[in-house]
């Protein structure tokens, strides 16, 4: 790893599962020195399919590995207890996903070998909830990302990709650098308790939006398909059949009526001056969205997608999984390159989730070796770097924020939990619609952060903005490529006075390359990197994913480039220049496909609910008692299967030559599903999650917001929902907390999104010092609007 990477000199020991592998993994591609530890019969991860050619290598061992160093260790043995003890002592972070009560080693041994360590625990419900078996699709059920995924007709879906992995795994490395700031601040060991049930609740959307507020909208969100939320953007097929995203929601009257006037297919929707504003298009959306869907089937997604683009429109095909690799964006930013695997020859692999310009090379396939050889054998004593206080963990950490809508505004929320200030500079050009204080999407995201406008078409506005960014330590952006550049407010322009700052860009495509101007939404994105195509159950159905899962993602990866940049400063005095496309962060996230197509020549397709690498079968949503109840059940390998036999009361099964034997259950998975419907659709689902847990066998209910806010125990049991105290001008309103506990206690302090401009005097006052009368002067040229 390079000596400037974002987190040269940061150790990390990771043992554990799909999230803690896919945390640590994160954190290697900042140059962390990340050694997962893994049991004597091997990485679990390495039996996962799919493999490379006949190699025996596994595509997704490696993929979540990258960069890291593997040892083996026997943690049932006092031997292999203490050669973690002894790693521990040279670490700065551990990963784990120990079960309560199961520890291999106690928190005092840890503590003892390294104090000052930053410790993640990483379980599915967390550490003071009961315990709870499942995997990626029973943990999209029980979050309420199925509930809303799919079409109303069908059962609901899972999303495709092990997203709830990525989610998780996302929080728990934010989670790592916010806690490891606070250890050296404090010099006292930070222990970080991590659901990884809430951190799914906490990125889907709608769903708790509608619940918590009131609007056109029914209060528990069901599944509608491709159609979003606000009803504007959906997916429709063109001439060939082929997914098209669109949407009514921008641009309408200059860009997309002109277009179908032009092509004489305005059918009555008259001219522009019947829709003067984005009200005047809401109420008459079904039947402008009717207009597009008979228009794209007119069309060719293949010539609507760059004429869209140069309109400026965020439109863009759901792209099959061969469609997504034939991208010039891809090819220009070189976002794949060649690797070599040990046992697998040169391989094609996806580049990082962010790029800095601080990287190193990147992150290779992992090497194994003995705990020896390590390199960790020097002790690392605690010591305290600033105050010796650390109330959340990133106080004194300060924040520019020029982002709007839900990616850039929900990863600062994520840093304002954690008690960063967040500047959320904004202005009444920009502050209509979903960008408004008084819509319940602003309000979802924009909490424990302070407001202040400034016209930025001024130049005083971008004179106070660069002063602000002085005494930041990092501003964050999701404007058009170029736009910070053009204020003078990139690193480059900020670095010779404040050389600690970082600036993180949040463009859909990037900074550089063919489509660097391209507008995108989460619904782009989603088509654009195969997700909307995968997300079927078969070919040529067009759901895609329910809630705008990248804008979550992105936003967990705009926080942590910002933690990243704030790590490298501390060490060498430099800031980050972040490039944050989430184009590519939606690919990384698509890698196991993307690989397996680029190896194997393989093109994975949509399977519905079913497991996308044949690994666990049974695996589907079930339809259980009650008017669209329904609950997710995976089986995996024979002695789960004779243990759900059992639960059915249907041991028999176990013996049945259609379902004897994982081969034989993927040959009759339809037979499978038709056994397991007749039993669970004459049950409650709660009753059928509750005898497979007691059975181990991953059950559970697929909830929507009132079952996750009135009936999940675990949610309860840890008081993830609360209410957010009135603030700003604001009345306060329910709200999921942060899903982690800091040292045993949930960060507590939450204040309601403020009005516009509520903070902009005690910011200017506090921060660049400036008087009431020089504050008076701006306010009446118009700069603090």
């Amino acid at each position: 790893m390079a000596e400037s990477s974002p987190l040269s000199g940061v150790r990390v020991i990771e043992t554990g599962g799909w999230v803690a592998a896919f945390a640590g993994r994160l954190l290697a591609d900042g140059g962390a020195d990340v050694v997962r530890a893994v049991p004597p019969g091997g990485d679990p991860l390495a039996a996962e399919p799919p493999y490379f050619g006949d190699s025996g290598v596994s595509i997704q061992e490696t993929w979540y590995n990258l960069g890291k160093r593997l040892v083996t260790l026997d943690l049932g043995s006092s031997a292999g207890r203490g050669a973690l003890l002894g790693l521990v002592a040279g670490a700065d972070i551990l990963f784990e996903d120990w079960p309560a009560g199961s520890e291999p080693v106690t928190a005092a041994e840890l503590d003892a070998s390294r104090p000052g360590l930053t410790r993640v625990s990483l379980t599915q419900t967390g550490r003071s909830a009961p315990p709870l078996v499942t995997n990626d699709l029973v943990a999209n059920a029980l979050s309420g990302a199925a509930s809303v995924t799919g079409e109303a007709d069908t059962p609901p879906l899972t999303g495709y990709g092990n997203q709830s992995y990525h989610t998780a795994g996302l929080y728990g490395a934010i989670c790592a650098l916010a806690s490891l700031r606070a250890a050296r601040l404090t010099g006292q060991s930070q222990h970080v308790d991590m659901s990884v049930h809430e951190a799914l609740v906490s990125c889907t959307e709608q769903v708790l939006m509608q619940w918590f507020f009131e609007g056109n909208w029914p209060r528990v969100a069901r599944r509608q398909g491709s159609l979003h939320w606000s009803r504007a953007y959906a997916v429709y097929p063109d001439k060939q059949g082929q997914g098209f995203h669109v949407t009514a929601a921008l641009r309408f009257p200059e860009a997309v009526l002109p277009w179908l006037i032009a092509d004489g297919a305005e059918q009555d929707l008259g001219d522009a001056d019947k829709y003067p504003n984005i009200l005047a298009i809401v109420k008459d959306l079904p039947h402008v969205m009717q207009v597009l869907r008979d228009w794209v089937a007119t069309k060719d997604s293949a010539t609507m997608f760059p004429e869209a683009q140069a309109k400026r429109l965020p439109w863009g095909p759901a792209d099959s999984l061969p469609a997504v690799l034939d991208s010039p964006q891809i090819a220009s930013r070189e976002f794949i390159r060649p690797q070599t695997r040990a046992g697998a020859g040169e391989v094609a692999l996806p580049g990082r989730f962010f790029r800095t310009d601080a990287d190193g090379p990147a992150p290779a396939p992992a090497s194994r070796l003995s705990v020896a050889a390590a390199g960790w054998d020097e002790r690392v004593p605690a010591s305290a770097e600033g105050a010796g206080t650390a109330a959340l963990p990133l106080e004194g950490v300060r924040i520019l924020d020029f982002t709007h809508v839900l990616a850039g505004p929900f990863g600062t929320r994520v840093l304002a939990d954690l008690g960063a200030d967040v500047l959320k500079l904004g202005s009444a050009a920009r502050s209509g619609a979903a960008n408004s204080p008084s819509h319940p999407y602003y309000i979802s995201w924009n909490r424990n952060k302070r407001s202040l406008m400034v016209d930025m078409a001024t130049a005083k506005g971008k004179d106070l903005a660069r002063r602000l960014a002085e005494h930041c330590d990092a501003v964050i952006e999701n404007f058009s490529a170029g736009v910070l550049k053009r204020w003078g407010m990139d690193r480059a322009g900020l670095a010779a006075s404040n050389p600690r700052v970082t600036v993180v860009s949040m463009g859909g495509m990037g900074q550089d390359g063919p489509w660097r101007d391209f507008v995108t939404f989460a619904p782009t994105i989603h088509a654009l990197v195969g997700l909307t195509h995968m997300t079927n159950f078969a070919p040529g159905e067009l759901a895609g994913y329910g809630f705008s899962l990248t804008d979550h993602l992105s936003g967990l990866g705009g926080a942590l480039a910002i933690l990243e940049g704030i790590e490298h400063a501390r060490r060498t005095g430099q800031g980050l220049e972040v490039d944050l496309s989430q184009y590519e962060l939606g690919l990384a996230l698509m890698a196991p496909g993307l690989i397996d197509l680029l190896a194997n020549g393989v093109e994975r397709r949509p399977a519905g609910n079913r497991h996308p690498f044949a690994v666990w079968a049974p695996h589907g949503i079930y339809r259980a008692a009650g008017d669209d109840r329904w609950v997710a059940i995976a089986v995996r390998g024979d002695d789960q299967w004779r243990a759900f036999s059992a639960v059915m009361a249907r041991p028999e099964l176990a013996k049945d030559p259609r379902f004897a034997t994982h081969a034989d259950r993927l040959k009759n998975e339809d037979a499978a599903d038709a056994v397991i419907t007749g039993w669970t659709s004459a049950l409650d689902r709660y009753e059928v999650m509750a005898l497979c847990q007691r059975a181990s066998v991953a059950a559970g209910a697929v909830q929507d917001a009132q079952d996750l806010t009135t009936v999940d125990e675990y949610l309860r049991a840890r008081q993830f929902f609360g209410e957010v105290a009135p603030s700003g001008g604001s009345e306060g309103h329910p709200i999921d907390r942060f899903p982690a506990l800091f040292n045993g206690a949930r960060p507590s302090s939450y204040r309601s999104a403020h009005q516009l401009g509520a903070d902009t005097f005690d910011i200017l006052s506090e921060v660049l010092g400036m008087g009431d009368e020089e504050v008076a002067a701006l306010m009446a040229e118009g700069v603090l609007s």
